[in-house]
């Protein structure tokens, strides 16, 4: 704005002609659109509108390429599985560009929804932040593959056998569509016994063992209470069956009363106080 009227320029200086752009972007100005914001304001002032050839107004703008999106998307996916052997992760959301406001960014992602498997599809939502308040949410679909080594059954291992170290080999396997926390480790197997049948090759989860049964319903047991002072014994009869710090019910021979015991091993039995 140039002139002699003082107070004109003032007032031109407070014509508003447009809105800013959304970041990134930018818009023409228009001879025309200048002189309707003038109109019926400066009629006694000889005005003379003097503009480029294509004046264009612009938001100054962060730019954040898809590329940067994806790179930040795939490190931040990757780092909540990072307890396992391998992971693979495809993003399945076509990103774009995205344009902010100039200022201080970061970003913050989550996980949306409950998922009780390991990897799969899952969908994430990006939110870049300017100046710690939020500017832009992205909501992105990944599928993640995850590998990790898992202990499986080197052979058929029976229903009740005990199972030994030899019986187990580790193995690398896709386990995306496998249950949080699914896995056992070894020395959770080595020593017990397997509850069915488990099929070479077979995944060895925490359900498949237990420890073995060492008191059977309708054995004979010695019964025994422990106090700080006392100690007495009698015989009875496991009303049924138990592992070693099982709780079970045992009736006395003599007096037929029915006490409950833990189990300690094949032939005795505590009162449980």
């Amino acid at each position: 704005l140039d002139g002699f009227d003082v107070e004109t320029i003032q007032k031109l200086a407070k014509i508003r002609i447009g809105k800013s752009p959304l970041p990134g972007r930018s818009y023409l100005i228009s001879r025309g659109t200048i002189q309707r914001k003038l109109k019926g304001k400066f009629d006694k002032n000889n005005l003379k509108i003097i503009l480029p050839k294509k004046p264009t107004v612009s938001r100054a703008s962060l730019k954040i390429s898809s590329k940067q999106l994806e790179n930040i998307v795939l490190k931040e996916i990757k780092g909540q599985f990072q307890n396992y052997e391998d992971v693979k992760i495809t993003i399945k959301t076509k990103l774009k560009d995205i344009y902010i406001p100039k200022g201080k960014a970061s970003y913050k992602i989550k996980r949306i929804g409950k998922n009780n498997k390991i990897g799969g599809y899952s969908s994430w939502m990006l939110t870049l932040m300017l100046d710690q308040k939020p500017a832009k949410k992205v909501l992105v679909r990944a599928k993640v593959d995850v590998f990790d080594n898992v202990l499986v059954a080197k052979g058929v291992i029976d229903k009740g056998s005990k199972i030994e170290k030899t019986d187990l080999i580790e193995v690398k396997k896709d386990i995306s569509k496998e249950k949080i926390g699914f896995m056992a480790k070894n020395q959770q197997i080595v020593g017990q016994h397997a509850r069915r049948d488990i099929f070479e090759n077979e995944s060895v989860r925490d359900r498949l063992v237990g420890r073995p049964i060492v008191v059977q319903k309708g054995m004979p047991v010695k019964v025994v209470f422990k106090s700080k002072n006392l100690m007495l014994s009698n015989t009875g009869k496991a009303m049924k069956s138990g592992r070693k710090g099982d709780v079970i019910p045992v009736r006395t021979l003599r007096s037929k009363k029915i006490v409950y015991t833990v189990v300690i091993d094949s032939k005795n039995v505590e009162v449980a106080l």
